[in-house]
């Protein structure tokens, strides 16, 4: 019975490996807002944070990445977010302090890798 165990322990940890190296995570960060489009500190008020992306440069019909943070970062995964591999996408951020949004910042376009399978190793002639 305890063999059983060890096994299935061995198991699930190699299934969580193997998922974690499958949806490997990004980063997007941004600068911290910290004055008024007139030049004034914000000063303690807080400030969030709502990252889009989208596959146009005007950000048209933005996908959320992260909304409502404090945290000048959010991390993705390319695949749970949706991103079209292969392609070209555009993210944006706006800060909103005490319920007024920011335009968003200007576009940072990103190529998405593309998925392609490994290359076979081990190779032998017999």
């Amino acid at each position: 019975m305890k063999a059983k165990r060890v096994i299935l322990s061995s198991v699930l940890v190699i299934a969580i490996v193997i998922c974690a190296s499958v949806a490997r995570a990004e980063t997007l960060s941004w600068n911290a807002v910290t004055t008024y489009t007139d030049g004034s500190a914000i000063g303690s008020a807080t400030v969030t944070y709502t990252a889009v992306w989208s596959t146009s440069a005007s950000l048209t019909s933005p996908t959320t990445v992260a909304s409502g943070t404090s945290s000048t970062s959010a991390a993705f995964s390319i695949s749970s977010a949706g991103m079209p591999r292969g392609s070209t996408i555009y993210f944006g951020v706006k800060a909103t302090v005490g319920g007024v949004d920011s335009a968003y910042s200007t576009a940072l376009s990103w190529a998405v890798p593309s998925l392609s399978p490994s290359s076979p190793g081990n190779l032998r002639v017999q």
